[in-house]
């Protein structure tokens, strides 16, 4: 009692000390934070109850709470820089805000109504709520931003028009109008930027990489919340001590935000320390924040119980009798996840039973939240097709409308759902309404029984069949919510799990039940570490719905995996599945001991049978890889033989898709067999230069280019403002006050965006498919360095290969020891060393020199380090293309570039090679002579070897240099018509197994000639033909003769194919050619050049792209049909120079 009595006296007297200090006007900045530091919350809680303390302190230390006009607001001030601990920063925060209480919680119910307004058909976008808050509660940042939205959705403003509309606002140029300016500038691209989620979580962390630490967690917070260290409470502390710049709006926002996001252990002290704080706020997601365990069933309103008996009615019911539950869902229920769940369930059914009526969403809905249920669903359902797509689509969703609590959920559901967290319960801390989705909060039958009797639903649903598990009694979806959340606390045996999933089927119930079931059993396989059965289902998950995969701990798996692979049977395919599919290391060991325990030599041997025809496909596709095989050296002793073996593959895998021309297999069997039968067609020239196909990567990625283009093209070449680290970013004044300031700097728009056209065509052009990278890797560093730099050292008998792959010893060499005898065993450890020794000096050059370094990709001892190259970008670059406004003739500019710096890298590795790398492997041989005289080996053959081979490694060397010669795809390579007939039957055979069969006479002028740059796309043209013939002339193929020309008539090339065909398909053949006449004769007039991507058809579309774009002709086609024959001509004529190509 005294010890109370004492603290009351010293509370008071503080108080009595701050208020003497207000009244003489002495009050500063450390008497304040002194009672921010201190572990007194009694006196923290007087200091905000006193209102002359309270009145200086929000006016001299905290005033930006309510900002009536944010241009009077000048300075940058925080009352402490360094958070005082995370707590009390907390609890700091907390009272501050609850000063504001009354408008905070008039706030909470005004924001409820503008969102739900925002999204319905038909209104404002809730443009006068949002009014109505600004005139109460002044300027937000929340505010603006929900401004912007609304600019973007009424009127689609560009980017540029959108940073216009709020620059327009802050004429004056403060430091604080600067730091608002300059988030709002990021805040922009989080709305416009669609790009997929890694790709903008990369791009926002360098937008705010270089920004003082201190503001870097308000920037990151607000633009790139995925990416804040929510479970770093020093992080966060620092957030809510700067925070002080902020409106008391965006204060409550971010409080809020915290609380539901929150990891579960700071969420309980939280809970524990303030919970008479917190509810003292009237906001219903605090007040989910502050439910403990099954507390939310004591506190459901009558409209939670409303809704959850809506959701029976629906889940229990036939869904076509429920037009009018839907309409009420659609006009009274607030828009929130939960309304949605019940919109998705009713449109799943829809369109499962073909009777979708996309005009139900669409009349009550904007566009984006319609598209936002159509992703969800999309992503719910587990979509067999752009899956990928409607994830990003559905995050780009999540930060244009990060402001939105429905959004919020969304981003919980998606980082739950794609990191296999299914047991994260926060999502429905967001939720208007406590819903069926509440039941996995309950951890008991009785609980659950009393959380359904608030409601019609023991009525509506078998419970009794439910606690009793006689699953097979169960019906309806409603029944389903109850037993998965059941699942989370009762274990349920085998049998019953076959029950669920076999009573899901019957009824046809929307897929996802079927899948939560199937992971709760992988759940029961985990709890007994049986990591075969865990292998099998989830096996059997992939094949069944392939992106249901992504609600799996992969992480987890991969771990247990590792750890337990060794006791498994490794003869089961599924085991290699399972490795690839968590990402697992040990894959490689694993399919190598598949192949031997079942007796299979290469992997192009595996027998497809109808049983494991899905696993046999998905290994030889999605494991055996050219990357892969090449690195199973146990197997495949060169690249080669990779190539042939990667060709059998997919040889194997085409064998069933020979109806289908555009299956995924066909242009890397036309690519393989190309690079090999080249090799010997272009080695002389293409093969021992160095090559980046920038046409090819230009035409190939041209949409991805695009998007950069447009940025460039739509950017300002003006100055504007960006913020830079200064070193004193604050001052200490003489009250004891602390003023925060931010620095900036100018930047040119229309330079950001060329560096960003820049940096996506320098990725492409080093590391693409046909950039530099990959010369490197299939021309130089796979084999043929190692075989030209060793070539030397065997010729003369001096190394030796190792005993094994994983072994660091050498075999004998049988050679010496035939000539030193006995002597052997005092050298065999110099010989062995030698070899080693110049085997990592080839390793050395493989894998540290020849490599390439730009940014974060790449090895920073490569020769090719790119990475500080490009300084000169705005003098050599944006000065001379700033102004123009063709694409492609941007992209030459800077490929041009890109060259010229290469060129800087390749004189400097000649000039390396033909000196110190020369110089290092002389000098080998030189100590290699001399440990053998020191060891009295002295035979003259040997001294001679040494010898020869000093001046054959000079030579090679040397050689090897001039492969650095700088060369595009070569013109001058000519493909003779000998060549042109055997490489297209050798690639038309491989790509169409019944090619043996048909009759197939193709014929060339003898004098007939192409440029090997040229022959890929004659390849893609007498393809198309052969399958057009394959596929439509209705003839067994042993009955089919094609016969097929190429010549030269009149300036112009004229390719002919002639087929018979089955005498009853005349007519069609000719309503099909009427047809083709027209939709050529489109294409042909047609600007947007339509259809040249159409799939399927007869690939006439594509004909007409390769001959245009790529061939750079002027196409004609010709059709004849006689009664017994069908022929095409095509005539690839030149463009006059008064001719608009479009290419």
């Amino acid at each position: 009692m005294r010890s109370e009595r004492k603290k009351h006296v010293i509370n008071n007297q503080a108080l009595m000390s701050l208020k003497a200090k207000v009244i003489k006007g002495k009050l500063v900045r450390k008497d304040v934070i002194k009672i921010k530091e201190s572990s007194n919350s009694i006196l923290k809680r007087e200091f905000f109850r006193t209102t002359i303390i309270t009145k200086e302190y929000f006016s001299q230390h905290s005033k930006n709470t309510i900002i009536k006009d944010i241009t009077k607001v000048e300075n940058l001030n925080v009352l402490n820089v360094d958070p005082v601990g995370f707590m009390k920063e907390m609890e700091w925060y907390i009272l501050e805000l609850l000063f504001y209480k009354k408008q905070l919680n008039e706030y909470s119910s005004l924001k409820l109504e503008f969102e739900d307004s925002f999204f319905r058909k038909g209104g404002d976008f809730g443009e006068s709520i949002l009014v109505q808050i600004k005139e109460k509660f002044g300027f937000s940042l929340w505010g603006i931003e929900n401004e912007l939205l609304i600019q973007k959705n009424q009127n689609n403003h560009t980017k540029k028009e959108l940073q216009k509309y709020y620059d327009n606002k802050f004429q004056n140029k403060s430091s604080y109008l600067n730091f608002n300016s300059y988030l709002l500038s990021l805040v922009v691209n989080k709305i416009v930027d669609e790009s997929d989620p890694i790709l903008y979580s990369k791009t926002s962390k360098k937008q705010i990489e270089n920004v003082h630490h201190t503001l870097k967690p308000i920037l990151s917070f607000f633009v790139s919340f995925e990416n804040f260290p929510i479970d770093d409470e020093e992080i966060v502390g620092m957030l809510l001590s700067t925070s002080v710049l902020l409106s008391i709006i965006d204060r409550f926002n971010i409080l809020v935000k915290l609380l539901l996001n929150f990891p579960e252990n700071i969420k309980n002290r939280i809970r524990k320390n303030f919970i008479d704080l917190l509810s003292q706020f009237d906001d219903y997601r605090i007040k989910h924040f502050l439910f403990e365990g099954s507390e939310f069933i004591e506190n459901m309103k009558d409209s939670d119980i409303q809704f959850v008996e809506s959701e029976i009615k629906l889940y229990c019911g036939d869904y076509k009798q429920n037009q009018e539950l839907i309409n009420r869902v659609l006009k009274e229920f607030y828009i929130s996840k939960s309304s949605l769940d019940m919109l998705t369930y009713y449109t799943s059914l829809q369109i499962s039973e073909g009777d979708y009526d996309e005009g139900i969403l669409n009349s009550a809905y904007i566009f984006d939240l319609v598209d936002i249920i159509d992703c969800y669903r999309s992503v719910k359902s587990f979509s067999q097709t752009s899956f990928e797509k409607y994830v990003s689509k559905l995050f780009y969703y999540t930060r244009k409308y990060s402001n939105f609590d429905l959004l919020n959920q969304f981003s919980m559901y998606l980082n739950q759902f794609l990191s296999g967290s299914q047991n994260d319960i926060r999502i429905e801390l967001y939720d208007r309404y406590i819903s069926l989705s509440y039941l996995k909060y309950v951890d008991n039958i009785s609980e659950t029984e009393e959380f359904l009797s608030k409601t019609n639903a023991l009525s509506n649903i078998d419970f009794d069949s439910i606690i009793n598990q006689k699953f097979d009694n169960l019906k309806f979806a409603a029944e389903f919510e109850v037993v998965l959340s059941l699942l989370r606390h009762s274990e349920v045996s085998i049998t019953d799990f076959e029950i669920l999933i076999e009573v899901i089927e019957r009824h046809k119930l929307p897929i996802w039940y079927l899948e939560e079931v199937k992971y709760f059993l992988y759940k029961y396989y985990l709890e007994k570490r049986d990591l075969e059965n865990i292998i099998l289902e989830f096996s059997d998950t992939y094949f069944r719905t392939k992106n249901a995969i992504f609600m799996y701990p992969l992480d987890e798996m991969r771990n247990i995996f590792d750890e337990e692979n060794r006791n498994l049977d490794l003869s089961k395919i599924e085991v290699s599945i399972f490795a690839k599919l968590c990402g697992s290391e040990r894959l490689k060991y694993v399919f190598e001991d598949y192949l031997e325990n079942n007796l299979i030599d290469y992997p192009s041997s595996i027998k497809i049978t109808t049983g494991n025809k899905d696993r046999v496909r998905f290994v030889l596709e999605y494991i055996c890889t050219r990357d892969f095989l090449s690195d199973m050296t146990l197997l495949f002793e060169s690249e080669e033989q990779v190539v042939n073996e990667r060709l059998s593959i997919l040889s194997k895998l085409n064998e069933e898709n020979e109806e289908d021309f555009d299956n995924k297999y066909t242009k890397e069997i036309s690519e393989l067999s190309q690079e090999i039968l080249l090799k010997k067609l272009v080695r002389s020239v293409n093969q021992s230069k160095l090559t980046v196909d920038s046409e090819k990567i230009y035409v190939k990625n041209k949409k991805d280019f695009d998007k950069f283009f447009d940025d460039f093209f739509d950017s300002a070449d003006s100055s504007e403002v960006e913020y830079i680290p200064i070193s004193d970013q604050s001052i200490n004044l003489s009250n004891g006050d602390q003023l925060f300031f931010i620095n900036f700097k100018e930047y040119t728009p229309k330079m950001r965006a060329l560096e960003g056209v820049f940096e996506r065509i320098v990725n492409k052009f080093l590391f693409d498919d046909d950039g530099l990278d990959s010369y490197l890797s299939t021309r130089i560093r796979h084999g043929t360095l190692q075989g030209q730099i060793r070539k030397p050292f065997n010729n003369n008998y001096l190394i030796t290969e190792k005993i094994s792959d994983s072994s660091e010893v050498y075999a004998q060499n049988e050679y010496i020891r035939d000539i030193v005898g006995a002597e052997y065993e005092k050298i065999s450890d110099i010989l062995n060393e030698f070899s080693k020794s110049i085997d990592n000096e080839i390793s050395y050059i493989k894998q540290e020199l020849l490599q390439i370094k730009y940014k974060s990709r790449g090895i920073d001892s490569g020769i090719f380090n790119l990475s500080d190259s490009f300084d000169d970008l705005e003098q050599e670059v944006y000065n001379k293309v700033k102004v123009l406004s063709d694409q492609k003739q941007i992209y030459d500019k800077i490929v041009e570039y890109i060259w010229k710096k290469i060129d800087d890298k390749v004189s400097k590795l000649q000039s390396l090679i033909k000196n110190e790398i020369t110089n290092k492997f002389i000098d080998k041989l030189t100590r290699l002579e001399a440990s053998l005289l020191a060891n009295d080996v002295e035979a003259p053959i040997i001294r001679n070897n040494i010898a020869t081979c000093k001046t054959e490694i000079q030579n090679a060397l040397e050689e090897v240099a001039g492969w650095f010669e700088r060369s595009q795809i070569s013109e001058d390579t000519i493909v003779r018509s000998e060549d042109l007939i055997s490489v297209s039957e050798n690639i038309i055979s491989k790509i169409n197994s019944d090619f043996e069969k048909v009759t197939f006479n193709l014929n060339l002028s003898e004098d007939y000639s192409i440029s090997s740059k040229e022959l890929p796309f004659y390849i893609d043209i007498l393809l198309i033909l052969f399958n057009n013939s394959m596929k439509h002339s209705g003839i067994k193929s042993e009955e089919l003769i094609i016969n097929a020309s190429i010549t030269d008539e009149d300036d112009c090339s004229v390719i002919k194919f002639r087929n018979n065909y089955l005498s009853n398909k005349e007519a069609t053949i000719k309503e099909s050619v009427e047809k083709l006449e027209k939709e050529l004769q489109v294409i042909d007039s047609s600007l947007d050049i339509p259809m040249l991507t159409k799939e399927g058809g007869s690939g006439y579309s594509k004909l007409y792209k390769i001959i245009k774009f790529n061939l750079q002709k002027k196409p004609t086609f010709n059709f004849k049909l006689t009664s017994e024959e069908f022929e095409v001509g095509i005539r690839m004529g030149e463009y006059s120079e008064n001719t608009n190509n479009r290419g």
